[in-house]
């Protein structure tokens, strides 16, 4: 499944673990998991890291940056109280995150409920009585997740954002936890790359074990499958004279996120090939299925209250990207050979008289 999620209404600390090591993450009051994402800049396979804390040492530049951070600044660590003034933090640093955004930093910890099942904590920091870094992070029986970090950019030198997981970190060693799960990187060269300079780190691998990160292959990962399958979808409608708009669809895990009565379409990249009244002819793979799909889509306007979520502003401005929610109204043709469907499409009319030479 690309993507899976959960609200548990109760979660033992041993069973947090259990989720954590299985490839889960925790957003707001659910688990998902999730193997590929849509953001600015294209497909991306998603890559769970962790760390052994019991194998962990700080190296000497780290050892440097708590030392300077240590006598400039106070820090506390203790259960997570969101107010204004980490609101505040939330809102200065909400442009930089990828993809669909919460709107507030309580409704990204507790969706708004008074307490969840989660056991969260908050490392602060301060210059003097002024809350200049926050970051948040929840506690299993032998696991702990890095949530978010957040810091005032008038203080961008320090790199606060590191200095909170190096505290999260020193917090667990002393604590007993043995992983420490700072979320996930991507299949390719990101802007989430600063977590793997914190030490030596395991993924998550295709087959569903832990390895050594050193031994990623970014060849493995569903971004890459849907990436090259993509280009060769692309390569076919320009061998045959076929024109297409090529689109981003990040509103494609909500396919997955049933039970819905409508068929919201998966596809999480997609070629339009016409469009008439807000239906739209569209080909391209759908990663589940491992196939290449003819469909017609249209809109679903009763069902855009379903996203609460903001989303940051590279969404709305790059134009390949497509937000709005889409429904299958019909499948036309489905293969997992993409020249069938190619054929398909000259069997349609779509190509030009020239188009195979």
């Amino acid at each position: 499944m690309l993507v899976q999620t959960h609200f548990p209404r109760k979660l033992a600390r041993s069973r947090y673990d259990q989720y954590l090591a299985s490839g889960w993450f925790r957003g707001s009051v659910m688990l998902y998991k999730v193997d590929l994402l849509c953001i600015e800049s294209g497909i991306y396979g998603v890559v769970n890291i962790r760390m052994n804390l019991e194998r962990f040492a700080f190296r000497k530049s780290q050892r440097k940056r708590l030392a300077r951070c240590d006598r400039k600044f106070t820090v506390s660590i203790g259960t997570a109280k969101p107010d204004a003034e980490k609101e505040a933090l939330y809102a200065l640093h909400k442009h930089r995150f990828k993809g669909f955004i919460h709107p507030t930093l309580n409704e990204y910890l507790t969706s708004g409920f008074h307490r969840t099942v989660f056991d969260t904590r908050e490392v602060c920091v301060y210059d003097g009585d002024r809350l200049v870094a926050v970051s948040y992070f929840d506690m299993g029986e032998k696991s702990m997740a890095s949530l978010i970090g957040l810091q005032h950019p008038d203080y961008r030198q320090y790199g606060l954002g590191i200095y909170t997981m190096l505290k999260e970190i020193d917090f667990g060693r002393s604590a007993g936890f043995k992983w420490y799960y700072p979320g996930y990187v991507l299949d390719l060269p990101s802007d989430f790359d600063y977590k793997l300079e914190l030490g030596e780190f395991e993924y998550y691998t295709p087959t569903k074990r832990w390895g050594v990160y050193k031994r990623f292959n970014p060849s493995e990962t569903t971004g890459a499958r849907v990436r090259g399958a993509m280009t060769r979808l692309k390569e076919g409608l320009d061998s045959l004279g076929i024109s297409f708009n090529e689109r981003y669809y990040p509103y494609f895990s909500l396919g997955y996120m049933a039970p819905w009565q409508l068929e919201f379409l998966t596809l999480p990249h997609f070629l339009e090939l016409a469009e008439v009244d807000g239906r739209r002819l569209i080909v391209g793979y759908e990663p589940v299925q491992r196939d290449f799909r003819l469909l017609d889509v249209g809109p679903t306007e009763d069902f855009n209250h379903l996203v609460r979520m903001d989303h940051s502003a590279g969404l709305a401005t790059e134009g390949a990207h497509f937000m709005e929610m889409l429904q299958v109204r019909r499948v036309l043709h489905q293969s997992d050979d993409v020249d069938l469907l190619l054929a398909q499409l000259v069997a349609r009319g779509w190509a030009r008289p020239d188009g195979m030479a």
